[in-house]
C-alpha cells in the first residue's frame, strides 16, 4: 500500500451518474482505500450519490460492495427494482421503447398507474435504498456527504446535505417522467443529473481539498442512420448530455474514467465487470495523485 494523505482536509470525490455504470465507483473507492488516500468529503449525482451515501456511512468500500451484492440477490430486487433499472436511470438513451414496454408487460402497466406524475412512484426507490443504507441523517454519515438534484420549478442546482439522507440520493435518483418528482423542503426536485452528470461544483462546497472526478458515461459514437423524429431527439439529448458532462470535468483536478463500454445503465448483472474496471481506472490514477 502507497499511503499518502494531504494536509489538508483530504481529497473530494465527485461520483457521476449512470446506473449499473456506477458501481464502477465502488472498485474506485476500493482502490482509493487500499492506497491510503484519504477522502475527505464525496459529492454524488444519481447512482453516483447512492455509492456515496454508503461509503461516507460504512466507510469501508469492501462492506459497500458486500451490502449491494446482498441487495441484488434479494427478492425486491427480482421483483421490483430489476423493473424499475430496466427503465429508470437515463431516458434520453432508451431507444427502443416500444420493444422495453412489451417486455415489462403488465407490470409495467400497474407501476404507471400507481402514479399521476410518472410511471413509477418514488416509494419503490426509498424502499430499494433502505435495503442498501440505514435510515440516517447526514450528520451521521462518518464522511461530509452531499448529493445534487434539480429544482423542477425553477431550474436550479440544489445540493442536498442536511437532513435524511435516503429522501435525498431518493431525489438525485429521480428521473423525471420515470419517477414522480420527490418534495424535499418544500422544493419539487428530479435527477441530479440534469444540471451536473458529474457533481464537481458541489464536491468544491464541500472542501478546499483537491476534487477527483469519476465519471461512468459512455462514449458519445458516431451514428450514421437517425430515421425518425424520436432517435433525432434521443441523439440531441446525448448530445447535450456528453457536453455539458466534459464542461464539468474540465473544473475538476482529476478524472478518473472507468473504461465501462457500452454497458447500460440497467444491466446490474455486470456488477463484478464494472468493480473491476473502476479498479483498473483507479490504479492508474495513483500516479498523479502521488504527485
Amino acid at each position: 500500500m502507497t499511503a499518502f494523505r494531504r494536509k489538508s482536509a483530504g481529497f473530494v470525490l465527485a461520483l457521476g451518474g449512470g446506473g449499473a455504470r456506477g458501481l464502477a465507483h465502488i472498485g474506485v473507492l476500493k482502490v482509493l482505500q487500499s492506497e491510503g488516500v484519504e477522502i475527505g468529503a464525496i459529492a454524488g449525482t444519481s447512482m453516483g450519490s447512492v455509492i456515496g451515501a454508503m461509503f461516507a456511512y460504512y466507510r469501508d468500500a469492501v462492506e459497500v460492495e458486500e451490502v449491494f451484492r446482498k441487495f441484488l440477490s434479494s427478492a425486491f430486487f427480482e421483483k421490483y427494482a430489476r423493473t424499475f433499472f430496466l427503465v429508470s436511470e437515463n431516458p434520453l438513451i432508451l431507444q427502443e421503447p416500444e420493444k422495453t414496454i412489451a417486455k415489462l408487460g403488465k407490470r409495467f402497466i400497474y407501476l404507471k398507474a400507481a402514479s399521476m406524475h410518472a410511471v413509477f412512484s418514488s416509494n419503490i426507490l426509498e424502499e430499494a435504498f433502505q435495503y442498501l443504507i440505514p435510515d440516517v441523517r447526514f450528520s451521521n454519515l462518518k464522511i461530509p456527504f452531499a448529493c445534487v438534484a434539480a429544482d423542477l420549478r425553477t431550474g436550479s442546482e440544489v445540493v442536498l446535505k442536511e437532513g435524511r439522507v435516503i429522501p435525498a440520493i431518493v431525489a438525485s435518483s429521480s428521473i423525471p417522467g420515470f419517477v414522480e418528482p420527490a418534495r424535499v423542503a418544500r422544493r419539487v426536485l428530479i435527477d441530479g443529473s440534469t444540471t451536473s452528470t458529474v457533481p464537481v461544483a458541489a464536491a468544491r462546497s464541500l472542501s478546499k481539498g483537491k476534487v477527483i472526478a469519476v465519471d461512468v458515461s459512455v462514449e458519445l459514437k458516431r451514428e450514421e442512420r437517425l430515421d425518425t423524429a424520436f432517435e433525432i431527439a434521443m441523439r440531441s439529448g446525448e448530445i447535450t448530455n456528453h457536453y455539458l458532462t466534459e464542461m464539468q470535468l474540465r473544473s475538476s483536478d482529476l478524472v478518473i474514467h472507468p473504461e465501462v463500454g457500452n454497458t447500460t445503465w440497467a444491466n446490474f448483472d455486470k456488477l463484478d465487470e464494472m468493480i473491476k474496471v473502476g479498479e483498473i481506472a483507479a490504479r492508474r490514477a495513483i500516479p498523479q495523485l502521488q504527485q
